[in-house]
């Protein structure tokens, strides 16, 4: 999250870039493959959509959508933070069925093993309606995001374990090189968190060759693994309790950020109450219900995977 904010702000080449005049979507995953890991107990009263998307998916979403701060101080972080958050736009029961889509894992394998369905763990409810995967189509009401979808999606039992943000950018206003057949693809810069920290910039690159233009897209890539060979790996909890001893809570949530988050969370509830929406099911290791797929495409977009 740290180096999402100095991608940001740090880098001159992306802010001009950073809002709905040239970008078409965001996406926002993270996934993984493990189960509920004996926490059923726990899980089944919570849900994908309150244990990792009012959290964890959210706080991403901020990062990505905030304004810059006028200094990297936590209060004026978390200022821009939580106005992403008042920004958010409402999903309630006129609009959970064409924005939302929930999901509940079954049977199906996890790498090489074969692994039980959420109802059949242990010491679980065969009656669960829990859902253990969600997928959402949000949008953010201000000036910089008007227009712009966010397709956000987590849940467990997935098939790869990932935390990435894709930004999508628009197409070329005009192709100069479609006489000689030659298409292009958007731009697309691809902030991959974990397993491996890495950030790829797709462009458009003519294939050598004497064959005349072809182009193809080509990644420039910064792996901060090989980039910092020699620096020790932390990991997250390390960083959370030094900042924790050192006083500084810039990458904490606020009071207002909390209530905020969970209005928008308690929203999509609701709206799941009053409608009747039930979880559908999808395989271990899959990449969730199929519906899921359908979420971004009806409006011409697709997932990355």
């Amino acid at each position: 999250m740290q180096n999402l904010l100095a991608l940001r702000f740090g880098n001159a080449i992306f802010e001009p870039l950073w809002n709905a005049d040239n970008i078409e979507h965001v996406q926002i995953s993270v996934t993984e493959t493990v189960g509920v890991e004996g926490r059923w107990g726990y899980y089944d009263g919570v849900g994908a959509l309150r244990d990792m998307v009012q959290s964890h998916v959210l706080q991403l979403l901020c990062l990505v959508a905030m304004e810059p701060p006028a200094r990297f101080d936590p209060s004026a972080v978390r200022n821009e933070k939580v106005k992403v958050l008042w920004s958010l736009r409402p999903i309630g029961e006129a609009d959970v069925a064409a924005n939302t889509v929930t999901g509940q894992y079954g049977a199906g394998f996890s790498g090489d093993r074969a692994v039980v369905g959420y109802r059949e763990e242990e010491g679980a409810n065969a009656a669960s309606d829990t859902e253990t995967f969600v997928a959402l189509r949000v949008g953010i009401d201000n000036w910089r995001w008007a227009g712009v979808p966010f397709y956000l999606r987590t849940g467990k039992r997935m098939q790869r374990r990932l935390s990435e943000i894709v930004i999508q950018f628009k197409p070329t206003p005009h192709n100069i090189f479609a006489d000689v057949g030659a298409t292009l693809a958007p731009n697309r810069l691809l902030i991959k968190l974990q397993p491996d920290e890495m950030i790829t910039l797709t462009l458009m690159h003519k294939e050598p060759g004497l064959h005349g233009i072809r182009l193809d897209e080509v990644g420039l890539d910064l792996s901060l693994g090989r980039a910092f060979a020699s620096a020790r790996r932390r990991i997250a909890y390390e960083r959370m309790l030094l900042d924790v001893f050192q006083g500084n809570p810039a990458l904490f949530v606020r009071g207002d950020e909390i209530e905020a988050a969970w209005q928008w969370i308690d929203g999509i509830v609701q709206g799941w109450r009053a409608t009747g929406q039930r979880p559908k099911p999808y395989g271990a290791g899959t990449w969730g219900p199929s519906a899921a797929i359908g979420l971004p495409e009806r409006h011409g977009h697709s997932w990355h995977e």
